[in-house]
């Protein structure tokens, strides 16, 4: 890999970039998947304990404006769209498709994005599964002044924060933001 003097070519310094540029970007890739995972499961065995523990209406106070109150979503977000399982479970594989592509480039060069794509989609698989095995989507976290909600619609809501945040950063931002 070096010219006859010792020295480094510039088609050494490409090839070393491009490589470490591919180690970056699969390394990415796998914190993508390593937090949608994470966020699958725990979301999951929030809800079994929450259904297990808990029939729908039933709650328990947590402070004066925090209850964990357990209410099944027929809809998406806020109820809208209640009864139609079948094809909000066709939108959020199309959603989750077109996030997908959208991040595609933008999970290989950015940390931020990738963490925040995990989040978005560990949430949105989180709430699929939901749908698909339940019927509808166990939420719980209620604060009196907000609709109840559950981890995924959290992750998810933070996932899009920090996709957002991963636009402005640009290339190989946030790096050292968030730990890989």
């Amino acid at each position: 890999m070096t010219s006859t003097r010792g020295a480094l070519s510039a088609e050494d310094v490409r090839m070393a970039t491009e490589r470490r540029l591919r180690r970056e970007a699969r390394s990415r890739w796998i914190h993508l998947a390593v937090v949608a995972g994470v966020v699958l499961v725990c979301d999951q065995i929030v809800k079994a304990v929450v259904r297990a523990q808990l029939e729908v209406g039933e709650g328990w106070t947590v402070t004066g404006f925090l209850s964990i109150l357990r209410v099944t979503n027929h809809g998406i977000a806020f109820g809208m769209f209640p009864g139609r399982q079948a094809y909000v479970a066709i939108i959020t594989v199309v959603a989750l498709c077109a996030i997908a592509i959208f991040l595609a480039r933008l999970v290989r060069r950015n940390l931020i994005a990738a963490t925040g794509a995990g989040l978005l989609v560990g949430g949105s698989l989180g709430n699929l599964t939901d749908r698909l095995a339940h019927g509808g989507v166990t939420d719980y976290i209620d604060f009196s002044f907000w609709p109840t909600f559950n981890l995924a619609d959290a992750c998810i809501t933070v996932g899009a924060a920090l996709i957002v945040w991963g636009l402005m950063q640009g290339e190989a931002g946030g790096d050292d933001a968030v730990p890989s």
